[in-house]
């Protein structure tokens, strides 16, 4: 209590007393009598000045609610201008209405990341298949990723290699091969299989199977820097634009945050008890991730330090991919292909045996890679059984309704569409990017570019 208790009151000192000085009043009255304006010089004056304007003074007055306000009337009156013109000029009011609603509640959607568009039904069978080969992938082809203009793709190999492919030419752009006369302890380069890939507008990084991630330019190359952190091999990357931060999974059983701007170490994000063998971006500062054989799912809100949990079915979830910012589509090695939903701990639904039942050992054949297209019913998955197996997701995702089967010979490491739905990029290998449990004879490393039509229903 003595910290609170005033000593000595009656000692303290008085406040000085303030003198005004009555020279400076003087001195300012006389000075302000003695500026006399005269009539013709503000009669002058006043006619240079500028007009009122009344609309510039409203505006300063306007509030940041009123303007969006009256942003949202601007909008609200284009929307329906638009809609009357589709329906001919007709003078239909409660349709008009409906549609502004409709198209209303799917902007809104469309900015959360959860409009869903049906294509499934008017995709056709593909004809136009176009493989791309480079002696530089001398080993199986591991992972795919394509730019957000849809210019380049990029594939990697066990081989340390990565080429850029140009998608309109579909020849090799650059590439980064594996040189043996390189010093081992060189950071700018993989020495190592180079297992995982991530590309944004402004960065192309890559990891390998030692924990060595290399960040480089994606249209020249250039090396930008690495991170070193991890103790074992990086088996997946995504990137979020809207922070420039990069999150990596690795077989040491931890997540990792990185800052691509200042090129450092920020976080490790712990729960997994097994090698994580994939990971996506659901949407800003939330990712999944896939513990294998640990069979669970978590999905990590990175600002609120939380995770959640979700439980498998059984086997190891070897791949994962995003279909919104609230549902992802996972394959597992026992055959099983599931959607999820971030609200429910179990998956919404499963497709046993999926890519049908290998004959040399009565098991199911591996579903080692998965696709989805962002925002719509478009589901893919690959195996080593010969074929892709295309898939409709229904509205409510508690099913998948078989479509049609692409004949694909080889293990299909890596299944992606491009950002505007023309074309699905499939990265084939010999063997599953993890290891050589089985090798399919006759195999070419490459990359396949199929192009993808849609009928209009």
């Amino acid at each position: 209590m003595s910290f609170f208790i005033r000593k000595n009151v009656s000692k303290r000192k008085k406040p000085p007393v303030r003198v005004i000085n009555n020279n400076i009043k003087k001195k300012k009255t006389q000075n302000l009598a003695d500026d006399e304006i005269s009539s013709d010089s503000s009669e002058s004056d006043h006619d240079d000045r500028q007009p009122y304007s009344s609309e510039s003074e409203s505006e300063k007055f306007t509030t940041a609610a009123e303007k969006k306000v009256q942003l949202a009337k601007k909008y609200l009156s284009e929307i329906e201008e638009e809609e009357r013109r589709r329906l001919e000029d007709e003078e239909d009011d409660e349709q008009v209405n409906k549609n502004v609603l409709k198209r209303l509640k799917d902007d809104a959607l469309d900015q959360k990341g959860q409009l869903k568009t049906k294509l499934a039904d008017g995709l056709s069978f593909p004809t136009d298949i176009v493989e791309l080969r480079n002696r530089n992938h001398a080993k199986a082809i591991t992972c795919t990723v394509i730019s957000p203009d849809d210019k380049y793709a990029y594939s990697c190999s066990k081989d340390s290699s990565i080429i850029q492919w140009d998608l309109e030419t579909c020849k090799v752009h650059k590439s980064l091969s594996y040189n043996r006369k390189r010093p081992q302890h060189n950071p700018t380069h993989h020495h190592y299989p180079v297992l995982s890939l991530a590309v944004s507008d402004n960065y192309l990084v890559s990891g390998d199977n030692s924990g060595l991630i290399v960040v480089r330019n994606p249209v020249t190359l250039d090396y930008i820097g690495s991170l070193t952190g991890h103790k074992d091999g990086v088996t997946g990357l995504t990137i979020c634009n809207e922070s420039n931060q990069l999150f990596s999974c690795s077989k040491d059983k931890s997540v990792k945050v990185w800052n691509l701007v200042d090129m450092c170490y920020v976080e490790t994000l712990f729960g997994h008890q097994t090698e994580v063998t994939c990971m996506d971006m659901l949407q800003k500062d939330r990712i999944v991730t896939a513990g294998g054989f640990e069979n669970i799912v978590r999905v990590w809100k990175i600002q609120d330090d939380t995770q959640l949990i979700f439980n498998g079915t059984g086997g190891s979830i070897d791949t994962i991919q995003k279909i919104d910012s609230a549902h992802f589509v996972t394959g597992s090695d026992n055959g099983v292909v599931s959607i999820w939903g971030t609200l429910k701990k179990k998956p919404l639904c499963n497709v046993e045996n999926a890519h049908g039942i290998n004959s040399t050992n009565d098991q199911p054949n591996w579903v080692s890679a998965v696709g989805a297209l962002a925002n719509s019913d478009l589901i893919v998955s690959g195996s080593n059984n010969g074929t892709i197996k295309f898939w409709r997701c229904t509205n409510n995702y508690k099913s998948l309704l078989p479509l049609f089967n692409v004949p694909v010979k080889g293990f299909i490491n890596g299944l992606v569409f491009t950002n505007d739905g023309s074309r699905l990029i499939v990265a084939i290998g010999n063997e599953h990017r993890f290891g050589r449990w089985h090798d399919v004879t006759g195999v070419k490393n490459s990359l396949h570019v199929i192009k993808l039509n849609f009928i209009k229903k």
